[in-house]
């Protein structure tokens, strides 16, 4: 027979599961085209709002996790880490990213796979963005040129 209290024991991890499934569908969905309204509709929210706002709490919530699970490793994987999550802060922000350079779709997908990674598939997807990642192209915001240059300067002291 299966103890209660185990099983209340795996709420929180089940829990989180859930969340980040919820959080990669809402991704999936926008980046299909889906409008914030189509999303709260689909998750029963009542305005797009809040299907804004419940996104960034699931995203807050994994990079929160992300963190305490960093925090075993040296400062160097938390440090990329962060320059990429600012990275796909930007990505998420353009609505124009995937035409912005001939691999910026890729490039998008890459960033959602490495902000999951482990450490050692982590430095290797993001090595994959940086050269990806035009960092010179005049045509990309210039905070994110300044992301991709950090990004390949992280890279560049771990060889």
């Amino acid at each position: 027979m299966v103890d209660p209290i185990d099983q209340l024991a795996d709420v929180p991890a089940t829990r989180d599961r859930i969340d980040d499934t919820e959080l990669d569908l809402i991704d999936r969905a926008r980046q299909a085209g889906a409008t914030w309204n189509q999303v709260a509709g689909a998750l029963g929210l009542g305005s797009r709002q809040a299907a804004e706002q419940r996104r960034q709490r699931l995203a807050v919530a994994r990079a929160s996790r992300r963190k305490e699970s960093d925090r075993r490793w040296p400062a160097e994987v938390a440090a990329l880490r962060g320059l990429l999550t600012d990275l796909w802060r930007w990505i998420d922000a353009d609505r124009r990213w995937d035409t912005r350079f001939p691999r910026a779709a890729l490039t998008r997908r890459t960033t959602v796979l490495a902000l999951e990674a482990e450490p050692g598939a982590l430095y290797d997807l993001a090595a994959r963005i940086s050269a990806d990642l035009p960092a010179a192209d005049p045509g990309l915001p210039a905070p994110v040129r300044a992301v991709a240059r950090h990004l390949a300067e992280a890279l560049s002291t771990r060889r």
